[in-house]
C-alpha cells in the first residue's frame, strides 16, 4: 500500500475514533462535567482508546491499557486486623485499593508514563488527558495545567477537553477569571467537538462562583432559550429561581 494511502487510513481512523468519543459525550450530556472534568477525560478516553489501540504503537497502547486498569480497580478497604491471620486472606485484596485516594496516586505515573512515551500518538495525548484529570481530582491543580497545557493547542476532540479541563483546574482553585476566559471561548469555538450547553452551563456556573449575578443570569437563560431540549435547560431554569431568591 501507498505512504499516501495509509496516512489516508490512518486519517478515517482518526475521525472515526473522535466521531466515537463525540458520540459517547453527547449520550452522556446529562453528567459531563459532573465531577470536574474527570468523567469527560474518561469517556474520551475510553472512547477514542478502544477504536485505536490496534492500530498505534504496541507499546504506548499497552502502558495505556496498564494505567486504565488501575483507573477501574476497585476500591476495598482491607481486612481488619486479626482476620487475615490463619485463613489465607490478604490485609489487601490484590487488584483492589484501600481509597480512591491510593488508586488515582497509583495510576497517575502510569497516564504520564504512556504519555511520554509518545507524547504525539492519540493513545499518548489521551494518557495525558487522563493524567491532568486525575491531578484535579487529588487538587493538585498547577500540575493538572502543565499537562493540560500540552494539549490545549488544536480543535480537536482531544484538545478541547484539554481546554475544558484546564478551566475546570481554574475553577477547583478560586481562580475565576481564566477559567471564565477558557470557558468563554469554548462556547465560540465554531468546530466544537463538547456539547455547547455543557460548556455554557458551566461557563454560567463560574461566573455565579465568581459573583457575577447578571453574567451567570443571562448565560443560564442562554441555555433555555436556545437549548430548551437539553437535560440542562432543565437545570439552567434551576439556578435561575436560585439566583432569584
Amino acid at each position: 500500500m501507498k505512504h499516501a494511502e495509509k496516512e489516508h487510513l490512518k486519517e478515517n481512523e482518526l475521525a472515526h475514533a473522535l466521531a466515537t468519543a463525540n458520540e459517547s459525550l453527547s449520550k452522556n450530556r446529562g453528567q459531563v462535567l459532573a465531577i470536574g472534568g474527570g468523567l469527560l477525560a474518561l469517556l474520551v478516553g475510553v472512547g477514542a482508546y478502544v477504536t485505536w489501540q490496534r492500530s498505534q504503537d504496541a507499546n504506548v497502547s499497552g502502558l495505556l491499557a496498564g494505567a486504565m486498569v488501575v483507573y477501574e480497580a476497585p476500591v476495598q478497604a482491607p481486612a481488619a486486623p486479626g482476620q487475615e491471620g490463619g485463613t489465607g486472606v490478604p490485609a489487601q485484596a490484590p487488584g483492589t485499593y484501600p481509597t480512591e485516594k491510593a488508586k488515582l496516586e497509583a495510576a497517575l505515573p502510569k497516564f504520564v508514563a504512556a504519555a511520554d512515551a509518545s507524547p504525539a500518538s492519540t493513545p499518548g495525548r489521551l494518557a495525558r488527558l487522563n493524567a491532568g484529570s486525575v491531578l484535579v481530582t487529588l487538587g493538585r491543580f498547577d500540575e493538572a495545567r502543565a499537562q493540560y497545557d500540552q494539549l490545549a493547542t488544536g480543535t480537536d476532540l482531544i484538545a478541547q477537553s484539554a481546554q475544558m479541563g484546564k478551566a475546570q483546574a481554574h475553577l477547583r482553585a478560586g481562580q475565576y477569571d481564566p477559567a471564565i476566559e477558557a470557558l468563554k471561548t469554548l462556547s465560540t469555538q465554531t468546530t466544537g467537538h463538547l456539547p455547547a450547553d455543557g460548556v455554557l452551563f458551566e461557563l454560567a456556573r463560574a461566573y455565579r462562583s465568581a459573583g457575577k449575578t447578571d453574567d451567570a443570569r443571562k448565560t443560564f437563560n442562554e441555555i433555555v432559550e436556545k437549548h430548551a431540549e437539553s437535560p440542562f435547560a432543565a437545570e439552567a431554569r434551576t439556578e435561575l429561581d436560585k439566583l432569584k431568591s
